[in-house]
């Protein structure tokens, strides 16, 4: 039997400002760009649809930034991402995803549902902001658009000491997984000590993990060591 599908009690979305990616009317589309004016026409086709909301905050991000990685350089380059708008919406009574996409004029994708967990709204909040994440450009919490509820700035003076705390497990965990990439790396030769240690990213990551890199270099020239000893044992059993 089919797993019913549940109605989301928050959500996350993002969009960029695009006429073409909002299903508005011709009248709606002329408020684009304006944060605020975009949050009540979407609490209103919400509202319309059925849904009630209890909070509902908004920002726009224009100054994100997507990290690539050049092969030649060995350096990640930087490009900025196209401005966008972030709303986090609370509700009192929700729908399912299709729905909510359909009555905001979205496409479903670009609406995330929160994760399980007690803390899913409390990171949504904090998302807008960036405040968790030291590697992403920290917004200014008081762009932070209030369209419904208590006011964001309230949330963010309450939590800013567990939202900071945060940012140290997610740069944790970020640390561990550019260590695996580098251990995998070193065992294919693809990387060098220095290149590693003139690398901003990953000197940090050698402070971090200084012993299981070392390690991982030592084990390369050992298995080396030895691949040398047995080609020179064939070689040398087929001269005698």
């Amino acid at each position: 039997m089919a797993r019913k599908e549940a109605n989301l009690n928050c959500v996350l979305l993002a969009q960029d400002f695009l006429p073409e990616h909002w299903n508005w009317s011709d009248t709606e589309k002329t408020h684009l760009g304006n944060i605020a004016e975009m949050g009540e026409i979407i609490k209103n086709r919400l509202e319309n649809g059925g849904c009630e909301i209890a909070e509902m905050y908004a920002i726009k991000h224009n100054k994100d930034e997507q990290r690539i990685w050049n092969e030649c350089k060995m350096i990640y380059e930087v490009n900025f991402t196209s401005h966008h708008v972030h709303f986090v919406i609370r509700f009192k009574k929700g729908n399912k995803l299709a729905v909510i996409a359909s009555l905001i004029g979205i496409e479903p994708n670009f609406i995330e549902k929160p994760q399980r967990g007690r803390y899913a709204y409390d990171n949504m909040l904090s998302y807008l902001t960036h405040i968790k994440y030291a590697k992403k450009y920290q917004y200014d919490v008081h762009n932070v658009v209030t369209i419904v509820g208590k006011p964001y700035i309230e949330y963010y003076r309450e939590r800013y000491e567990s939202w900071i705390q945060g940012r140290a497990v997610i740069t944790e965990t970020e640390l561990r997984k550019t260590f695996k990439y580098l251990e995998h790396k070193i065992f294919t030769g693809e990387i060098t000590m220095e290149e590693i240690i003139l690398n901003k990213e990953y000197k940090i990551v050698y402070r971090k993990y200084r012993r299981k890199i070392d390690e991982a270099f030592e084990n390369v020239k050992h298995s080396n060591d030895l691949e040398n000893k047995f080609l020179s044992d064939a070689q040398r059993k087929q001269n005698p």
